[in-house]
């Protein structure tokens, strides 16, 4: 029997995994999501939390596949009119945050989805959300930690190391006029972190080697004249041509806060000081 989470798994953090368990334990595990939903609420387009790249990676090494329906197609449906479309799919049973709303206008709930997945011929079964002592684990939390570049927390409640995927682009030599040559990641395919310097750990193109690294995010405030935030990642112990190439990182500590500093030398002076923190950290 499929057993389907419903939901969005724009992170696939603990709370997402929480209901892909629980599917798992009924049936066949797999995930619903709805495309276009974004366009059709009007919502503001934002990056994606996980890069589309690892999250199929993750669903694949999961064992669970995805259906995906049209939000336009749904989003006019009574709520028993959208679950008997679900069953319609090959569907036996849905797995659903107590949370969840479904139907048009959101005019369902989940105090009412046993009964209505009843009379659509599916099983169900409601989860309570993944709480900790902060409250509840969400996509927005985990999105406000990695802006605030508390990586902690967001390690914690993804259950795993963010990863920002992009591709080494060029810059204006900075890094290199100073000593210290960096990535420059450029057309990032999902949110990266907050301003701050991070010790991290980097990855070149499908390689599952990884390199150490030291990245600063943010407008480079006392070289970059107002410069819209970038992302740069100094390499540790690795020379070579990287323009070009996709490059991820893990940042696994944020050092300390972006700042100005009277010159560049002092500047030259801090970077390496981060350097050598950061190659102590991804050693411990």
């Amino acid at each position: 029997m499929l057993a389907c989470a419903i939901g969005k798994f724009d992170a696939l953090h603990r709370g997402h995994q929480a209901l892909i368990a629980a599917a798992r334990a009924l049936g066949e595990p797999a995930i619903m999501t709805f495309t276009g939903m974004a366009a059709e609420l009007g919502w503001e387009p934002r990056l994606p939390i996980i890069a589309e790249y690892d999250r199929q990676a993750l669903l694949t090494a999961w064992g669970v596949r995805e259906t995906t329906l049209p939000f336009a197609d749904i989003r006019g449906l009574d709520p028993a009119a959208f679950l008997h479309r679900v069953h319609a799919l090959g569907v036996g049973a849905v797995v659903v945050g107590e949370d969840f709303r479904f139907g048009r206008d959101r005019s369902g709930n989940a105090t009412e989805l046993p009964a209505l997945a009843q009379a659509a011929g599916l099983q169900c079964q409601v989860i309570a959300a993944v709480r900790d002592e902060r409250g509840v684990i969400s996509s927005s939390r985990v999105r406000a930690a990695l802006a605030a570049g508390d990586c902690a927390t967001v390690h914690q409640d993804l259950g795993r190391w963010h990863r920002l995927h992009g591709t080494v682009v060029h810059g204006e030599g900075r890094g290199r006029r100073l000593g210290v040559p960096t990535c420059n990641i450029g057309r990032w395919l999902n949110q990266p972190p907050g301003p701050g310097v991070y010790a991290a750990w980097a990855r070149l193109d499908d390689s599952e080697a990884v390199i150490p690294a030291a990245v600063n995010a943010g407008h480079l405030p006392t070289v970059g004249g107002g410069r819209p935030f970038t992302v740069e990642a100094h390499l540790l112990d690795w020379a070579g041509d990287a323009y070009d190439r996709r490059i991820s990182i893990e940042c696994i500590q944020r050092l300390r806060e972006e700042k100005r500093f009277p010159d560049v030398d002092a500047l030259r002076y801090q970077i390496m000081a981060d350097c050598a923190e950061a190659r102590e950290r991804l050693a411990s």
